[in-house]
């Protein structure tokens, strides 16, 4: 199936019309690439996010997903070449310098990884490495630092925060890990989380403490959602919209009431179709039913 652009149900104009805020996060037609590679990993990509939206961006494996975040926070490898604008309130991303985007990250924008282990750090505990993301942007004494780990733990659901501060990444569970990341994410009260399969490699029940996690602290601070995933039931349960992607676009956008029971795109249908499959024990890929 080829690529083709977003479906028509996106309301933009419509939400202009009815005085909604400006966008938080403004991007418009971002393109990313590899070395050599032939096919953008992103392709042309457009879209806003205003303060308080949740929304998801499902897709297959190598649809670009994890990409799309990775430019917008500015962290992809040297080898990517990136056009287009990502504008965070305004300031185009793409070209701040490297200074001026540590200062944005952690308290106007922040991350949850798909891979708690991997992004911890093996030989620091994690009340350590959440006390130096505070230094880096709070100017705060050492017993504050202390107390403001401990009490972010406690927000988590982590009660024993006195102890687990002291723990090494190792120490802890995988559920326990992705709350730490959750944590730290909202340390210095970001307005935009991105939170990148944030339940991945979770069983079923931590799975659902995490989703419901993000639910509450979300929506207690008001914050900007996007959730990227291949889970169309966590999105179902996070996002109020959804954006599809497939070979770098999107290629579907609306509420997620409307996209996830009425999908007009074909590669949609067949996500829906391969997850409602899976839930029965059928594996298809959606790439595979795609026609």
């Amino acid at each position: 199936m080829a690529s083709t652009p977003e479906s028509g149900r996106a309301t933009g104009g419509a939400a202009r019309a009815a005085g909604e805020q400006d966008p938080l996060l403004d991007i418009e037609g971002l393109t990313v690439r590899y070395g050599r590679a032939q096919r953008p990993a992103v392709n042309d990509v457009s879209f806003s996010l205003r303060p308080g939206d949740r929304v998801g961006l499902v897709g297959e494996s190598g649809s670009g997903k994890s990409t799309l975040a990775a430019a917008v926070l500015r962290l992809l490898p040297a080898s990517a070449s990136v056009t287009g604008r990502v504008d965070l309130d305004g300031r185009d991303l793409t070209h701040l310098k490297p200074s001026e985007l540590r200062a944005l990250r952690s308290t106007r924008m922040s991350r949850v990884p798909q891979d708690p282990l991997g992004n911890l750090n093996p030989v620091f505990t994690v009340g350590r490495q959440m006390s130096d993301v505070l230094s880096a942007h709070r100017s705060l004494g050492r017993k504050e630092r202390t107390a403001t780990v401990e009490e972010a733990l406690r927000r988590v659901g982590i009660g024993d925060a006195e102890v687990k501060r002291r723990s090494y990444p190792h120490e802890l569970s995988g559920g326990m890990r992705q709350r730490v990341m959750i944590a730290m994410a909202l340390l210095n009260h970001p307005d935009l989380l991105i939170a990148d399969e944030p339940t991945t490699a979770l069983d079923v029940t931590v799975q659902a403490q995490v989703v419901e996690l993000l639910r509450e602290r979300v929506a207690e601070a008001g914050m900007t959602l996007l959730l990227i995933s291949h889970d169309i039931g966590v999105v179902a349960e996070l996002c109020t919209t959804v954006m599809v992607m497939y070979e770098g676009q999107i290629v579907e956008k609306g509420a997620a009431s409307e996209v996830l029971t009425r999908p007009t795109h074909p590669y949609t249908r067949s996500l829906i179709a391969a997850a409602r499959g899976r839930a029965s024990g059928v594996g298809d890929s959606p790439s595979e039913m795609v026609t």
